[in-house]
């Protein structure tokens, strides 16, 4: 019988438990012992529960469904954290179509999507909005949780862990790529760390390494691509006796010289860039880019000669 007033139950979840989705034959009392209710940052409450999830033992000092919420998760997550790695080792198509033989094999094959789904869809649910008595439980973080191949973990922290121990992965690698490549590549990280289950620290080092360049040079594809883009639209520039080229000037543009000083720093880069074009034709681009600056230092002439002055602006 349970000691406190109910959170109001919906009538299509009159047989539900709030934690998981399974059907409830229990209540789980917040608090346990009446004597921590002091504990607690709103009322006390029963909360309708599957057997597993009432019988999840939680801190004393407890302060909310939340953070009952929260301990329940994780209990069902390492409950079953080999039944959430199967999502992770297979699809349900590679299980249909698995050569699985036998009484035990067969039978994982034939029931290992299922048990999956399960486990996956429990730790998923997120429940109703809690009310006791038409009053609202406020506390509730609406960015709750971090979706990851179909789970709802309690945090991105949460499902990193789950996915080292369900997958015996190294415990530094994922982690580490993670903060290299941001959440948003978790999957692309976790085929790095399947990859390279065991290693020792240069090797995770190295992987490391890899990746990090790997981010440099897309980070230098997507600037080639950005200048190509954008300077696309160049156009040769005469100034006096001498031609700016195109090439010139986007060569000038994709190192940021901008000005007659700033080339003539970079004299030197600019014939090892043109070097390819012979003596005397890279004089003749170096020169006219040496004018083309030497012009643009005028104000006037550049409002009424310069058309790729919209480049300089940006």
């Amino acid at each position: 019988m349970s000691q406190y007033t109910y959170i109001d139950i919906p009538f299509n979840f009159r047989h539900t438990c709030w934690f998981c989705g399974e059907p409830a034959a229990k209540a789980f009392d917040l608090p346990r012992n009446p004597k921590n209710i002091h504990f607690l940052a709103h009322e006390p409450m029963s909360i309708p529960a599957c057997e597993e999830c009432a019988a999840v033992r939680v801190a004393s000092d407890v302060s909310s469904i939340w953070a009952v919420r929260d301990h329940v998760k994780r209990s069902l997550m390492d409950k079953y954290s080999d039944h959430l790695a199967i999502g992770q080792n297979w699809t349900e198509q590679e299980l249909q179509e698995s050569e699985f033989s036998g009484a035990l094999l067969g039978g994982f094959g034939e029931s290992a999507w299922k048990m999956y789904e399960i486990a996956r869809d429990r730790l998923s649910y997120q429940g109703w909005a809690v009310a006791v008595d038409s009053i609202p439980v406020e506390g509730e973080d609406e960015t709750y949780g971090f979706e990851f191949d179909g789970v709802r973990y309690m945090s991105l922290n949460t499902c990193i862990e789950h996915l080292i121990k369900s997958l015996r992965l190294d415990k530094e690698l994922l982690p580490s790529l993670v903060e290299l490549l941001g959440p948003e590549k978790l999957d692309y990280a976790l085929r790095i760390a399947k990859l390279n289950k065991a290693i020792i620290g240069y090797q995770r080092d190295k992987i490391l390494d890899e990746v990090r360049q790997q981010l440099d040079d897309q980070q230098e594809i997507e600037r080639q691509t950005s200048f190509a883009g954008d300077y696309s639209r160049i156009e040769a520039i005469h100034v006096g006796d001498g031609v700016a080229t195109v090439e010139s000037i986007q060569w000038a543009l994709k190192n940021q010289i901008l000005t007659l000083p700033a080339l003539c720093q970079q004299e030197d880069a600019f014939f090892d860039a043109f070097a390819h074009l012979g003596g005397p034709q890279c004089y003749l681009n170096y020169y006219g880019l040496q004018l083309y600056f030497e012009a643009r230092q005028s104000v006037k002439w550049v409002e009424t000669h310069d058309s790729n002055k919209e480049f300089f602006e940006i």
